[in-house]
């Protein structure tokens, strides 16, 4: 029969230690998923605006619309792709039993690092459509 020794200072600053790094590391990730939704949102208006700059109903036609309308819906799902990783998840720790946390978080960062690297590659292909957009109608605009 194995025997459990009493929780002692030492454990009890390591805990708070790793605490304090899993807070933080955190705290770094979930902010950059706020600016990324931000910005992901901005750039629906932004793409919308120069459509508007552009006449979009003479300039914005057949494939161009479906690029602007690609991008437009892309940064859509960026932004909820980058909620969800702004949202916590709920970890099941027993004062009883330590031993699955550390892994639970990391279950954790994993699938938000895996999102947000989903969201990054949504927003690139966005940014992609929404410039060959813009920039296709521009070299087609009468008068320029």
């Amino acid at each position: 029969m194995s025997e459990v020794l009493p929780v002692g200072p030492d454990d009890e600053d390591k805990r708070a230690f790793a605490w304090h790094l899993m807070k933080t590391s955190n705290d770094v990730v979930t902010g950059f998923a706020k600016i990324m939704a931000t910005t992901a949102m901005t750039a629906i208006g932004v793409l919308l605006s120069l459509a508007g700059f552009l006449k979009a109903g003479t300039n914005f036609a057949g494939w161009k619309a479906l690029l602007l309308a690609i991008a437009c819906f892309a940064f859509l799902a960026a932004t909820l792709l980058f909620s969800w990783a702004v949202r916590g998840q709920r970890l099941t720790i027993s004062p009883d039993d330590y031993d699955d946390v550390v892994e639970q978080f990391l279950g954790a960062a994993r699938r938000r690092q895996q999102v947000i690297n989903a969201g990054l590659g949504v927003v690139t292909v966005a940014t992609i459509c929404g410039l060959v957009a813009v920039l296709a109608a521009l070299t087609a605009a009468p008068g320029r």
